[in-house]
């Protein structure tokens, strides 16, 4: 997730540089073209430009509130995620028999919310999972396809063997439950991205857009046209090109939810909890990116 701060122009640029390029590039050519050679097959009618203008920007704005609305219903999930495991490792220190083994449960649950953070950016999880988890364990996830909730399934069935009151039992049940529930939310999202035509027709249509916008402005604004068509192009660009990086937030890059620092505090959380010394901090964002 990039962290919110003043915009730098180098950073702007390169945010859609080279389309932009290429469009003032374009802008100079159908400027020159407008001066140098026969002027009327470069005029393009105003109002089917100004039509089109408006057309694209209604569609692209429709687009990107969808694609913001999956990226902040992944960090709603990932909040849920953060609750539900403060609560169940808060469960299973009062609510658990006297002598049973509290710390490998919690332990379980930091294991579990990383191995959901990988499992969603499609990275291995073995690295991670090998300093909370048994290698026996290990062993036998290397052969599920959903490690996270093979853990969670692990995780219900030790918490029934410590013959824990059956009242005591459904209320940690109900927290298990939950973690499921935002880890289903989770995978959807995932694995159902936006129709092919939200990609596809918008990219279309802002190009189009951008390619006659000079053609309908060089004869109003004459050698300005370079300067104001890419001004213009900018914005629908931007537009286009802010969706296509929120659209999908587990996708392991700078736009992402920060999954990263959520599983980090869970885990900072739930060892404070336990008493432990663990030494380890909140992450922080490098060159302004929060992972």
């Amino acid at each position: 997730m990039i962290i919110p701060g003043r915009a730098h122009l180098g950073h702007i640029l390169k945010y859609v540089g080279r389309p932009l390029i290429l469009l003032f590039a374009w802008d100079v050519a159908v400027t020159a073209a407008y001066y140098y050679f026969t002027p009327h097959w470069i005029e393009f009618p105003a109002l089917p430009l100004t039509l089109l203008g408006s057309a694209v920007a209604v569609y692209l704005s429709f687009r990107n509130t969808t694609a913001y609305a999956r990226w902040w219903e992944a960090r709603t999930l990932w909040g849920a995620m953060v609750n539900s495991s403060r609560t169940l490792a808060r469960e299973l220190g009062t609510l658990l028999p006297a002598g049973a083994a509290v710390a490998p449960l919690v332990h379980r649950q930091v294991a579990y919310v990383h191995a959901l953070r990988l499992h969603l950016r499609r990275q291995s999880p073995w690295e991670e999972l090998q300093r909370l988890l048994p290698p026996e364990e290990l062993d036998e996830l290397r052969r599920v396809t959903n490690v996270p909730q093979a853990i969670l399934t692990r995780t219900a069935g030790m918490i029934r063997q410590t013959d824990v009151e059956a009242i005591r039992h459904v209320a940690i049940e109900r927290t298990l439950g939950e973690l499921t529930n935002a880890q289903g939310g989770l995978e959807r999202i995932k694995n159902t991205p936006l129709p092919q035509q939200y990609a596809t027709y918008p990219a279309l249509f802002t190009h189009a857009f951008c390619i006659l916008l000079p053609l309908g402005l060089v004869e109003t604004l004459g050698l300005y046209t370079p300067l104001g068509s890419t001004a213009a192009g900018f914005l629908f660009l931007a537009l286009l090109q802010i969706g296509n990086d929120i659209q999908n937030p587990f996708e392991n890059t700078e736009n992402d939810v920060p999954m990263t620092a959520i599983t980090r505090a869970i885990e900072i959380d739930l060892r404070d909890g336990l008493g432990e010394q663990h030494g380890l901090t909140p992450l922080t964002p490098e060159a302004g990116v929060l992972w």
